[in-house]
């Protein structure tokens, strides 16, 4: 066996490896894709690829394959193995394809490239009324960790949590569940859009700042979440926001629905009451809130609506190329907060963005998960 040292190369060069064992749900697909959109892709980990028919095959990384090329990523870390024998491939499928997916156990038992594979001896243990050479439905296999392993998935670790953390936390989700109800905010539009509460605007950044995505919403270090991220990922908010308040986060910024020139004022201004509705609720429960205002120029005035004369806490997403709307955004933050250099954070867009904010006084924050695909 020959191993070259890791290399980057173009992810439409790699091809899925045929039989692949490994299977995955679309939630874990999605949570991977959230993983790699959020951490890149580590170096240390590179996709294991071998030439078979003069194609780059992949032997370990075929489920982040298909997450690159749904992130439209251009180039990922390879290895190229070589002179490989038969019992040498198998062994990196098997052995390096343990997280983020199933095994399918119709191709394990009827593909002959593992027709001789002792499965117990690398921990994999299949169903005892499973038999080489008989097609069987589809079934989840379980695989014994190593102790590494293991040691990668603290918060799976249930046995040490504290139970007096679980008390107050349980006693949180009731109050906040106590609080969501089907109510109606005071509002100063005609479109009764819920008003934001002045007293729970947010202040500087406190940090970390992340994205909320699959990842992310299993940590308890987040102080400030942002949803400058596909809408899909936080859709689930509007109709149970309880993850979100007992995450410990202590500041939000509004989702930002997305609000199109080609979207539908009916729809736009829906959009904007959802937002805002969940974003007052949040306040309700402690929670301090940026304004969003990053929409399309159809809907400024709509998305004014329900931010109170004063609120200086404000967000909005940078864009190369863009700076007439980030122009906009600091004019309208100006407006309502009545300062000339109000509190807008502005959140990636690069250096021409990044040398606007520096003039006009304006925090930028890097957007790493694009800064990270470059």
């Amino acid at each position: 066996m020959n191993v070259e040292s890791m290399k980057y190369r173009k992810v439409a060069d790699l091809h899925p490896l045929p039989d692949n064992p490994r299977t995955i749900t679309k939630a874990d697909f999605e949570r991977l894709v959230d993983s790699i959109k959020i951490n890149g892709f580590w170096e240390h980990q590179p996709m294991a690829l071998e030439e078979q028919g003069g194609r780059l095959i992949v032997l370990s990384g075929n489920q982040r394959l298909k997450a690159v090329k749904k992130l439209k990523m251009k180039e990922v870390p390879t290895v190229l193995y070589s002179d490989l024998t038969d019992e040498e491939r198998v062994e990196i499928i098997l052995r390096s394809n343990i997280n983020n997916g199933e095994w399918d156990s119709n191709i394990l038992t009827t593909a002959p490239a593992f027709e001789a594979v002792d499965f117990g001896f690398i921990g994999l243990e299949l169903p005892q009324e499973e038999t080489k050479g008989k097609k069987t439905s589809k079934k989840k296999i379980a695989l014994t960790p190593s102790e590494d392993e293991q040691d990668q998935d603290p918060e799976n670790d249930t046995d040490n949590e504290d139970k007096g953390d679980d008390e107050e936390t349980n006693e949180k989700e009731a109050f906040y569940r106590s609080m969501l109800k089907d109510v109606l905010y005071e509002s100063d539009n005609i479109y009764e859009i819920p008003n934001l509460l002045l007293e729970m605007q947010a202040g500087k950044v406190e940090l970390p700042l992340s994205p909320w995505g699959a990842n992310s919403r299993l940590r308890k270090d987040v102080a400030t979440y942002h949803f400058y991220v596909d809408d899909y990922r936080f859709e689930a908010l509007f109709k149970d926001p309880i993850k979100l308040l007992t995450s410990n986060c202590k500041a939000v910024v509004e989702p930002n629905c997305s609000c199109h020139d080609q979207t539908p004022i009916a729809y736009g201004i829906s959009l904007i009451y959802k937002k805002r509705w969940l974003c007052r609720y949040l306040q309700e429960c402690g929670i301090k809130v940026y304004a969003d205002l990053n929409v399309s120029h159809k809907f400024i005035e709509y998305n004014k609506m329900g931010i109170p004369k004063g609120y200086n806490a404000f967000f909005t997403r940078g864009l190369d190329g863009w700076l007439e709307s980030l122009k906009s955004d600091l004019q309208v933050a100006q407006e309502i907060s009545g300062l000339e250099r109000p509190n807008l954070v502005v959140y990636g867009g690069g250096d021409e963005i990044k040398a606007f904010c520096r003039e006009h006084g304006l925090l930028y924050v890097t957007d790493f998960i694009n800064a990270k695909k470059k």
